[in-house]
């Protein structure tokens, strides 16, 4: 295996392990200051997903509904940063890339967030959006920053500010 794939793939691992933690320790914080068990919203969501569930004041915190739901989401943590890692690989090659990085966790963020609304519209109380909000900006948060520790060569491209053209003609008039 080449070092930049195995970079891409150790990257999107540790990256997507990251996103994921993050999310499952805010919401069960989130979930503990509010006086539930620190597995409501995992519960909630695979039992809604798995098990058919309309109404959160049936639910039943079970371990086989907070596994199955745990497995989806790292599963598509780990997808996302695998994404993310191979994105951000390129864009150290190719700084326009730097765009389609910033367009596609964009585009991943809201389709996330419509399908959580769509899915999980009746389960969800008022104060919840800003919970799943807030632990996404986070989890997006932390990938970044890692994906920034473990890449410094974008990390002091980033730094860098093309002169430009005009730029270029003052530097070449003095």
């Amino acid at each position: 295996m080449r070092a930049t794939t195995k970079q891409a793939w150790t990257g999107g691992l540790y990256a997507g392990l990251l996103g994921y933690l993050v999310v499952v320790v805010f919401l069960a914080l989130v979930n503990l200051l509010a006086g539930r068990s620190p597995f409501y919203t995992a519960a909630l969501f695979g039992s809604a997903l798995f098990y058919g569930l309309r109404d959160p004041a049936a639910l039943v915190i079970t371990p086989g509904a907070v596994l199955t739901y745990n497995m989806v989401h790292a599963l598509a943590f780990l997808v996302l940063g695998q994404v993310v890692s191979w994105l951000v690989m390129e864009a150290e090659r190719f700084p326009v890339l730097r765009y389609a990085v910033l367009v596609t966790l964009i585009f991943v963020a809201v389709h996330v967030y419509g399908f959580l609304l769509l899915f999980a519209q009746p389960l969800l109380e008022g104060s919840a959006w800003w919970q799943l909000g807030a632990a996404s900006v986070l989890a997006a948060a932390a990938m970044g920053a890692y994906l920034l520790w473990a890449h410094p060569g974008l990390r002091r491209s980033l730094k860098e500010i093309p002169i430009g053209a005009e730029g270029e003609e003052k530097a070449a008039l003095t």
